[in-house]
């Protein structure tokens, strides 16, 4: 089955709608009971190097009823004076063959409306996270 085929079966209307409407690269697959969206070559700030990585998000059974948490970034990323970001240390997931390293994010009780927000939301605070965060 194509990844066209797959993400259509995953991913709802809207949420496949954003990702064609971004112009990202991406697939989609199933990783124990997660959807794992893979998008390519996502833009980094500044202060990080790389400038741009896959990223990773997994959601969660029952999504969007249930908040995403956390995502993952390949190649590891650092920051520009050689650290590790904050909360971003850890290479601890196996996927698709590659090691992918944890930005501990955690969504706040309120910050997820569930069955309002999707997609797009969560790559939303991603967004802000890469590039007003630490």
């Amino acid at each position: 089955m194509s990844n066209s085929a797959v993400a259509e079966i995953l991913l709802s209307e809207e949420d496949l709608q954003h990702l064609r409407d971004k112009g990202y690269e991406f697939s989609v697959s199933q990783d124990g009971g997660f959807v794992c969206v893979v998008i390519r070559t996502f833009a980094l700030a500044a202060r990080y190097t790389p400038n741009a990585a896959d990223l990773l998000v997994r959601l969660p059974p029952n999504f969007p009823m249930a908040r995403p948490d956390m995502f993952w970034t390949f190649p590891h990323i650092r920051l520009s004076t050689g650290g590790y970001p904050p909360q971003a240390d850890q290479i601890d997931l196996t996927f698709a063959d590659r090691q992918w390293q944890r930005w501990s994010r955690h969504l706040e009780e309120g910050q997820w409306r569930p069955g309002r927000d999707n997609l797009q939301t969560f790559l939303g605070i991603i967004r802000r996270e890469l590039q007003e965060g630490a």
